[in-house]
């Protein structure tokens, strides 16, 4: 895979606290309904860009920690913005103000409908 350009698709999905109360299937299950939302939303990308490499992945954790771990070689890192966290005052969410401060590479934010 040397010299082919590489994108990894991140759907982020962090479990809630009150993850004890659901089983272990439901939180599959969340999974692989994001895991199909992402196949979904890059169908076709492959045979439209064969020569660039695609990977979806599904990471747990806090987005902002995922995003800006995932990115830490990155030329740069694409983030759908919805801007319903914690800062409501703000044009950018939460997500991208964080990413703001912790990614080593331009961080590009795109409104979500």
């Amino acid at each position: 895979m040397s010299g082919q350009a590489r994108m990894i698709v991140l759907g982020s999905r962090r479990l809630s606290r009150t993850s004890e109360f659901f089983s272990a299937g439901s939180q599959e299950d969340a999974l692989q309904a994001q895991r199909r939302m992402l196949s979904e939303m890059t169908a076709g990308f492959s045979q439209q860009y064969p020569d660039v490499a695609l990977k979806h992945e599904v990471p747990t954790g806090h987005p902002v920690e995922e995003l800006a771990g995932a990115a830490e070689h990155a030329l740069a890192v694409v983030v759908g913005r919805r801007g319903r966290g914690g800062y409501t005052g703000m044009r950018l969410g939460s997500v991208v103000h964080g990413l703001l401060h912790r990614a080593h590479c331009p961080v590009i934010a795109v409104p979500l409908g």
